[in-house]
């Protein structure tokens, strides 16, 4: 008997064997056990890249982690939803040509590699949100879950693995940075050369906006019967609750995880970030009013608090008087009184005043931009007029300023070599990926 001849399928017949399988499965067109049930669509390939699929889940899932990423680097995105959905499909499909090629020339990259840099990111990630457990329900917000996380990062991590190496085999070997281009760049961009900053010598006279002496015999008297109770052995949650005038009261304080940068005053925050877990602090005043503050736990990147608080009340009359006192103290600068004379009778300043105003010496840059604003023009030896901050009236005089200037060639040459083979990577990259286009099969489906 004579055997049936065997067929060899070719490649265009593979690939439609394939493509017809990705549609059939990767789809994921489900159906009810009912055959009369309409069919469900609950995914669709949207672009084949040499034989893979490119799925709408796969692209909203990288949107929403684009979104979710960029709101923990504290980036505001202004790209409308379908641009950023643009973008995400095209470097999608760079990376799957990229991809394709490093496999061609049998390129492997390490999964060990791999998995370290997606741990690093779920590291960062769980720094910036306090903890795993919150870092779980912001994913669980985006319609997340860690593992699905986990898989995206390995992804995303992968595809920048196979770049760097296709970068290394392909491309930076043909990249020759000349000195003639190191010193164009630089000219050309001497408006974005860093430089160094304004350094100045600073003294300054402070003068509080405080409520009146009435006021302030009231506000003492309550923290008084708050300390009483603590030092009675209340615990701190109780004496908030009967004490506190904060909107935490009814909760015994308690204000949740506090990370840094979480609040408005650095002061506050300096002082809970030096307690260690169980510790309370000394009463710490703000411009909003009186804290006592307890640290419940210390946790990675955060901390659990609680606090007493009586919201320290300031009325235009306060502030009235407090600029009426600056303005004097100001009038006897310009009459010719030593600065520390009238720094050691006015300033309230607890880190110059024992220092005739002294503060010692800072880059502008250091500065607040209030700070920076007032000192913007003033020279050596002269004097601010009184402004208001959050702290009170400030008078600063200048004791002694070096001015910034911008770094030279030779101070940056290694940055702006790297500039310049930077932006040369990136033109051969867009010639290189153009060039993958037509070897490579790309077929938009939407």
């Amino acid at each position: 008997m004579q055997s049936k001849p065997t067929l060899s399928a070719g490649p265009a017949i593979r690939r439609s064997v394939v493509a017809l399988i990705l549609l059939c499965v990767a789809c994921g067109v489900a159906f009810a056990q009912d055959e009369a049930a309409t069919p469900e669509l609950v995914d669709r390939i949207l672009v084949i890249v040499d034989e893979e699929a490119i799925l709408m889940s796969e692209v909203e899932r990288e949107v929403a982690l684009y979104q979710l990423e960029a709101r923990s680097a504290g980036i505001e995105l202004d790209q409308e939803p379908a641009a950023i959905r643009e973008d995400v499909i095209t470097r999608l499909i760079e990376s799957k040509l990229i991809i394709a090629a490093a496999r061609q020339e049998e390129i492997e990259v390490s999964d060990e590699a791999i998995g370290r840099d997606v741990q690093a990111n779920i590291d960062q990630l769980v720094r910036y949100y306090g903890s795993q457990a919150q870092l779980e329900s912001e994913l669980r917000r985006n319609g997340m879950t860690l593992d699905d996380y986990r898989r995206r990062s390995y992804s995303q991590l992968r595809d920048q693995h196979y770049m760097r190496a296709v970068v290394g085999r392909f491309i930076r070997p043909g990249i020759e940075v000349r000195e003639d281009e190191v010193a164009d760049w630089y000219a050309a961009h001497a408006d974005e050369i860093p430089a160094t900053p304004d350094s100045l010598s600073l003294a300054d006279i402070l003068v509080a906006v405080q409520p009146d002496e009435e006021t302030q015999r009231e506000l003492q008297g309550k923290l008084g019967a708050a300390l009483q109770a603590l030092g009675e052995g209340v615990s701190f949650a109780d004496v908030a609750q009967v004490h506190s005038e904060g909107p935490g009261a009814s909760r015994g304080g308690r204000l949740g995880t506090i990370r840094p940068g979480d609040l408005k005053s650095t002061v506050l925050e300096d002082v809970i970030f030096s307690l260690a877990e169980g510790e309370t602090s000394q009463p710490v005043v703000t411009e909003n009013g009186l804290h006592v503050v307890h640290v419940d736990a210390v946790l990675e990147g955060g901390r659990e608090v609680r606090q007493i608080f009586f919201p320290l009340e300031i009325t235009e009359a306060d502030v009235a008087r407090a600029r009426d006192e600056a303005r004097a103290a100001h009038a006897r600068l310009l009459a010719g009184e030593a600065f520390a004379l009238v720094a050691a009778e006015t300033s309230v300043d607890p880190g110059s005043g024992s220092r005739g105003g002294e503060l010692g010496r800072f880059a502008l840059g250091d500065l607040s931009p209030r700070i920076q604003e007032a000192l913007a023009d003033v020279a050596a030896g002269e004097i601010t007029e009184p402004f208001l901050t959050p702290a009170g009236f400030y008078i600063f005089k200048v004791l002694d300023r070096t001015y910034g200037r911008t770094l030279s060639l030779d101070e940056v040459r290694e940055q702006v070599r790297q500039a310049v083979e930077s932006e040369k990577l990136q033109a051969e990259m867009v010639t290189y990926v153009a060039d993958l286009r037509t070897r490579f099969v790309v077929d938009r489906k939407d």
